[in-house]
């Protein structure tokens, strides 16, 4: 159990990092606040495998997840459950001039075995 609670923490810095650094390209971005992380939920990994799922969330001007899809995966068992993780996310949505707006982003997720 204590191994799991690591990697699970493991991700969530993983995806918060991702994050932080801009998963979005600036030649992309259409805000002057990027959005934020205020509530992350880990996707499961039930079959114990590594690989790597990217989603593309878009959030609403409220923080909530608007839409997700997965971009692309290493294995399709990890999509699932990253879609049902990622909708129960809640973000500090991006600002442009001041109001928050609807946005879309990129969310790596990284799976270890």
């Amino acid at each position: 159990m204590k191994r799991f609670k690591s990697s699970i923490t493991s991700l969530l810095i993983l995806v918060c990092a991702a994050l932080a650094a801009n998963t979005v390209s600036a030649s992309d971005a259409k805000w002057d606040v990027q959005p934020s992380v205020k509530k992350s939920v880990a996707p499961a990994n039930p079959n114990g495998i590594e690989g790597m799922a990217m989603a593309i969330v878009t959030i609403s001007v409220d923080g909530s997840v608007a839409s997700v899809a997965i971009d692309k995966s290493t294995d399709a068992s990890l999509e699932q459950p990253v879609l049902e993780a990622i909708k129960q996310w809640r973000f500090n949505p991006a600002q442009l001039n001041g109001s928050p707006i609807e946005c879309s982003i990129k969310v790596p997720f990284k799976f270890k075995g």
